[in-house]
């Protein structure tokens, strides 16, 4: 018979306690990092017992100095890394479709300050739409130097081009 740990404890000696009145476990992960967190939720969505345990506050090392950004794989683009864009576009998208709590689509704005950045950033960025397909966020859009900053105010102007 499986005990089940409430997800409302918080003290950890109490945590500790009910774990070890626990007599089967299906996954236990190791760190409460971004991986074991996600590993974890995994194996709880298909209906495994999980028990996670982390030596500190869940997500308190490397997670906790991340952007907590999750990108598509553009910077592998500019790699040629093609297999490793799709992949990332796919994971992003999994991600946006089953947990649209925890992530949601952020826009950004890359300022040129040379006459050959746009077109050359502008090519990149439009094969990254067309990989993306109908997984695209937006399609790349072009902005005037005027709506750069508005966009982002305080942006350096001296040489800004759009």
């Amino acid at each position: 018979m499986t005990s089940r740990i409430s997800p409302l404890l918080t003290d950890r000696s109490q945590l500790l306690a009910a774990l070890e009145r626990t007599q089967h476990v299906d996954v236990v992960v190791i760190g409460g990092g971004a991986t074991g967190l996600g590993v974890a939720v995994d194996a709880a969505s298909r209906g495994l017992s999980v028990v996670l345990l982390e030596a500190e506050d869940f997500a308190k090392g490397t997670s906790s100095r991340a952007t907590k950004l999750v990108h598509g794989g553009v910077r592998y683009l500019a790699q040629g890394n093609i297999s490793l864009v799709r992949e990332a576009l796919h994971e992003r998208t999994a991600l946006l479709r089953n947990a649209p709590h925890l992530a949601a689509p952020l826009g950004f704005v890359m300022p040129s300050y040379k006459c050959w950045e746009t077109p050359f950033y502008g090519v990149g960025l439009k094969a990254y739409d067309a990989l993306a397909g109908k997984d695209g966020l937006g399609s790349t859009r072009f902005l005037t130097k005027r709506h750069v900053e508005t966009a982002l105010p305080g942006v350096r102007t001296q040489g800004l081009k759009g």
